[in-house]
């Protein structure tokens, strides 16, 4: 067997093998949708066939059951806000750490990207407390801090791997010229690391917006709960109708979707922006 021959056998296991990811990752998806065009008899009699007849049901029947419109602005609200916080904080931290040179500069990068390694639910617990002793439960800024603080590690992580190229020549160049430490970072760094916020930014608005852990804990069953918090109520205590949280769900993830169409640009050149520095 030749060298042509065993490139050719290479690329179509390799094909074969990106079908089959492809083929995993999309069937959940797929399921969800098929699943909630179903009726709640049609899905226990061929849970895994295709609807013999689509009907819109589940969706209406979501709409009616959460609240639409309220858990969406309460979704958008706490997203956005974490979104904005987090990248705001992560841009400041990424500065600090690599350009002011300040004594422990780097000792707290390193605790900073170590929490990295720690499971949210390690936490929870004093997170839930720390809340409550700020008379933040069931309030947009008690989850909106918190996806700020679970943010921010990535984001300095991600950011500092840009700043850490731009030669502190120019800095001091700009410096020289009058420029205060904010007209460096956002005329000068942040503009270099464009492509890094652009990911940095689709990452956490969909990260936070499927989160469930944090609003269940911080927001409860308040009037303030998100969207994904109230996909999961759709489940009753004894008996769980399979095609009305599929509805949900979907609902719940047009969102997500839209934006990653759009932005599925910026996500890949950012993310290969970062592995290039």
């Amino acid at each position: 067997m030749n060298q042509r021959q065993l490139a050719r056998i290479g690329r179509y296991l390799l094909t074969f093998a990106l079908v089959v990811v492809a083929v995993a990752a999309v069937y959940p998806l797929l399921f969800t949708v098929v699943s909630s065009l179903k009726t709640q008899t049609g899905f226990a009699q061929d849970p895994l066939g295709l609807p013999s007849g689509i009907t819109l049901d589940n969706y209406l029947e979501a709409f009616r059951r959460m609240n639409m419109p309220r858990l969406l602005l309460n979704s958008l609200v706490t997203t956005l806000g974490g979104l904005v916080l987090s990248v705001l904080a992560a841009l400041l931290v990424a500065y600090a750490v690599t350009k002011l040179r300040f004594r422990g500069g780097k000792v707290v990068f390193l605790l900073i990207i170590v929490t990295l390694t720690i499971p949210s639910q390690a936490i929870i617990y004093p997170l839930y407390q720390t809340v409550l002793d700020l008379g933040m439960s069931g309030e947009y800024q008690g989850l909106i801090l918190a996806y700020a603080a679970f943010g921010l590690p990535l984001g300095t992580y991600q950011l500092a791997g840009y700043f850490q190229q731009v030669p502190d020549e120019l800095i001091e160049a700009a410096r020289v010229d009058g420029a205060g430490h904010f007209t460096i970072l956002f005329r000068l760094l942040a503009p270099i690391a464009a492509p890094a916020l652009a990911a940095l930014a689709i990452f956490n608005f969909v990260w936070m917006w499927n989160d469930l852990l944090l609003p269940l804990v911080i927001m409860g069953g308040s009037d303030s709960k998100t969207l994904m918090v109230g996909v999961s109520l759709l489940s009753g205590q004894y008996d769980v109708s399979v095609p009305l949280v599929s509805a949900g769900l979907i609902v719940a993830l047009l969102p997500v979707l839209i934006i990653y169409l759009v932005f599925q640009r910026q996500l890949v050149s950012g993310a290969l922006a970062g592995s290039g520095k």
